[in-house]
């Protein structure tokens, strides 16, 4: 019977998702990498965020021909295009390389030079007719890493999240009073831009000073106010919270950006 050992493993953090493997992706080899794979017996494994590569027990890489293995990660979730940064075009992928690698203080290697995979990750893809290029396209050749002997050798991918400006429309009586949105930890301010109509009927506008980066579980706490004469009185204490789902490009400042849009009806 065969003793199997873990020889990579490969694990894909979004900010997104909170820290820790991401467990909305999906991971497998390409074409070319699954033929070399099967050539060297070695056998791929979904792992929690991730991919593990295992090799018979003894086994090590030809020296005289090392191998370059490439993955492609999708994401189950339909929406990760809005939520991920950068942003990347049509016809293009992010790209994460073992020649740009980092060690990082736990032993693992970062797969891009920054904390998060940026801008200059963004490179031209391929895909078989008919489909689209992966959301992200992972290479390692563990030749390339200094301690390529090591068992199992540890891989990271970490994925920034996409920020968005948070316009909430208020409609509704409460959109004729005096009414403020506040953050409770101060780190958020809100206009009250000039009123819109929405579907038919007059709405109240607020917009953030300043964009909020998206996550599946927000953190902020965003109260509904009204000003009186002995102090604010609290409306709702926890305003529902911007998402990807609810994101749009507007031009915020003369810039396009994100926008997540929140309707209130009271």
């Amino acid at each position: 019977m065969t003793a199997w050992r873990a020889w990579l493993q490969v694990s894909i953090e979004h900010a997104y998702h909170g820290p820790g493997p991401c467990t909305a992706v999906r991971m497998g080899p390409t074409e070319a990498t699954g033929t070399l794979l099967r050539r060297e017996r070695l056998l791929a494994r979904q792992a929690a965020g991730g991919i593990c590569v295992f090799a018979p027990a003894g086994w090590t890489p030809d020296p005289a021909a090392p191998p370059c293995l490439r993955f492609d990660v999708a994401f189950d979730d339909a929406l990760s295009a809005r939520y991920t940064a950068p942003p990347v075009p049509a016809g293009r992928t992010l790209v994460a390389d073992s020649r740009a690698a980092v060690r990082e203080p736990d032993g693992a290697w970062r797969l891009h030079a920054q904390p998060l995979i940026g801008d200059d990750a963004v490179a031209e893809a391929t895909a078989p007719p008919g489909l689209l290029p992966p959301t992200l396209r992972v290479r390692i050749a563990p030749a390339e890493l200094d301690d390529a002997g090591a068992a199992p050798l540890r891989c990271v991918v970490r994925l920034d999240a996409a920020a968005s400006y948070w316009k909430y429309y208020l409609q509704g009586a409460l959109a004729l009073r005096p009414v403020t949105i506040v953050d409770v930890d101060g780190a958020v301010a809100f206009a009250r831009t000039d009123d819109a109509d929405v579907g038919g009927r007059r709405a109240a506008v607020f917009l953030s000073d300043r964009s909020i980066p998206l996550r599946a579980q927000p953190a902020q706490r965003f109260e509904l106010r009204e000003q009186a004469a002995f102090g604010d009185k609290v409306l709702m204490k926890r305003l529902p919270m911007g998402s990807a789902g609810g994101c749009t490009r507007a031009l915020v400042g003369g810039q396009a950006v994100l926008v997540s849009e929140i309707f209130l009806n009271l």
